[in-house]
């Protein structure tokens, strides 16, 4: 299932980033609306299952290049997908001002509901949220550099942590962790050794 969803998430992403190839005359770029500071809203739908239906859309804001305002620059900051072609969007990435991912939500088994939201800074993978089947938050993943440093998970279904583990360097376990007072922060710890 993970190989599957991978391969249809590089496909899908893949599109997006050139949704203007695969678009339909139905799916030409449109201003929607005005945007903040001058220019529009545009957006761009792409067809990758090739049924007719838009499964791939990208949000742009013409905005004024802050290099020389004369020039108008298209700026990308927002892309959907729905990875399964069902008309839902099953993956939302933002983008900030400099076009650096600053946000992705995903439904990974399909059924309409958030599963995941990650975290960047920079452009680099900061925090990984994974929620559960009441839209709570399970585990918490910390990055530094894009290596993992730290997982907390609330394995009593409370929306705090109650289990918390450190990483050296994102490839090995350090130190395991545990909630004892129920304050959502680990207090016990042993070393994984």
């Amino acid at each position: 299932m993970k190989i599957v969803w991978t391969i249809a998430v590089t496909l899908l992403l893949a599109a997006c980033s050139s949704a203007s190839s695969e678009v339909k005359d139905d799916a030409q770029p449109t201003a929607i609306m005005p945007a903040k500071g001058g220019g529009d809203l545009i957006s761009e739908k792409g067809d990758v299952s090739g049924d007719g239906k838009p499964d791939v859309w990208n949000f742009y804001r013409e905005q004024p290049d802050p290099k020389d305002p004369t020039v108008s620059k298209r700026v990308l900051f927002k892309k959907e997908a729905d990875l399964n072609f069902d008309g839902r969007k099953d993956i939302v990435r933002l983008f900030d001002d400099e076009g650096l991912l600053t946000r992705e939500e995903a439904d990974l088994d399909y059924d309409g509901e958030i599963d995941q939201v990650n975290i960047y800074e920079k452009g680099v993978l900061a925090q990984k949220h994974i929620y559960r089947g009441n839209k709570q938050v399970f585990i918490w993943k910390f990055f530094e550099e894009g290596k993992m440093v730290r997982l907390n998970r609330d394995n009593s279904g409370n929306g705090r942590p109650d289990y918390c583990e450190l990483w050296y360097a994102g490839e090995k376990l350090s130190k395991k962790g545990w909630d004892k007072t129920g304050n959502g922060e680990c207090d016990y710890w042993e070393n994984a050794d």
